[in-house]
């Protein structure tokens, strides 16, 4: 269980820039001697006049950790010389060990500690159609059932690549209690299937190449609702809160997805056809149909240095006067080039992990 300790000074008349400036030379000391800096507050207008005029804080993983955390303070000449000074400026000290307690929301996003925890994933074979699937189930600590995204990839995952299961993202995830699905869409990674460019075969731009996309696209959302049968049945998972989240072709096919079910909760699609949105009508209109016919909330993400941002703010648009629940965000320039302004999702979370843990605990 996630334990806070938080100290309060109260500083003698006068001796509040002292205090300040004792607590952070106190931290310089942690950090020298290998403990986390923790973080330091002071007062600021609005309070009822009560507050303590500094403050700090730390997180530790478990109690075992904050004992060990005091026990090394108290061996610390460094840190007992701080102390003396500190004593010479404060009024009055307060230490205050607080256990985090979940805020129990129905979707089940929580903060979830993962020291320790192996960032492993666990294989499962599955079918869609005619095609044998491979898929990586993410699972957090601790006994669940747990909510879950099934997380898609774009059209990256060659054939044997050792670009499997994309535990940064599943990481993440893991940290707000949400295990993670990645299955690999036939045609990808270990699955079997022709892999997209056979089936795409047209150059790019013409009007063959479009309609192939969209048929394609099409076909390897079916490969998701397969997924979600596999994980619904799965004791670790919370069947009644299972979403759906992708990039690139993985947006695209998490939008098709969302649009042949109600059974997801919610559906987040980063910048889903960004790459071929200008010069594919067929594409546009399949997927501009499917978000007309998604119920769950969906939220459009893209970066503003993607190839096109057309596609969320046009699908956008399109679902802004339908009483639909629907979110969109172009997040601010991310990289040097459209390239890595189109890998928000995968080379991004610190960009983006605040707007999407919001949404996810509203609607997972």
């Amino acid at each position: 269980m996630l334990i806070i300790e938080r100290t309060h000074y109260y500083a003698h008349p006068g001796h509040a820039a002292q205090v300040l400036a004792t607590r952070r030379r106190a931290s310089q000391v942690r950090i020298a001697e290998g403990l986390p800096g923790g973080q330091i507050m002071v007062t600021a207008e609005g309070g009822d006049g009560s507050t303590p005029d500094v403050v700090w804080q730390c997180a530790f993983p478990d109690a075992a950790a904050q004992a060990a955390d005091l026990a090394a303070r108290a061996a610390s000449a460094g840190f007992e010389a701080v102390r003396a000074e500190m004593r010479t400026h404060i009024a009055r000290f307060e230490r205050q060990v607080l256990a985090m307690a979940a805020l129990d929301l129905p979707s089940g996003v929580r903060d979830t500690a993962l020291d320790g925890h192996p960032i492993l994933p666990r294989a499962i074979h599955f079918t869609s159609g005619a095609h044998n699937l491979l898929g990586w189930l993410h699972l957090p600590p601790g006994p669940g059932p747990f909510p879950c995204l099934i997380t898609n990839h774009g059209s990256g995952i060659d054939k044997g690549t050792e670009d499997t299961s994309r535990p940064g993202t599943a990481a993440l995830l893991m940290s707000w209690g949400i295990a993670s699905f990645l299955p690999h869409r036939h045609g990808y990674g270990a699955s079997t299937g022709a892999a997209w460019r056979e089936d795409v075969s047209a150059p790019y731009g013409t009007a063959e190449y479009d309609a192939q996309l969209a048929t394609r696209l099409d076909a390897e959302s079916d490969d998701i609702l397969a997924a979600l049968d596999i994980v619904a049945a799965l004791p670790e998972i919370d069947a009644t809160h299972i979403g759906v989240m992708g990039s690139s072709f993985g947006g695209t096919t998490t939008l098709l997805a969302a649009s042949k079910t109600d059974r997801f909760t919610c559906a987040i699609d980063f910048a889903g056809a960004a790459m071929n949105w200008d010069r594919t009508p067929a594409l546009r209109d399949l997927m501009t149909k499917a978000a007309l016919r998604v119920k769950m909330p969906i939220f459009f993400i893209q970066a503003e240095n993607d190839y096109s941002i057309r596609p969320t703010l046009e699908l956008a648009e399109a679902l802004a006067n339908t009483g639909q629940i629907m979110q969109s965000q172009v997040f601010p320039i991310f990289g040097a080039n459209n390239h890595e302004g189109h890998l928000l999702e995968s080379r991004g979370p610190t960009v983006w992990a605040a707007a999407v843990r919001r949404f996810l605990e509203r609607h997972l």
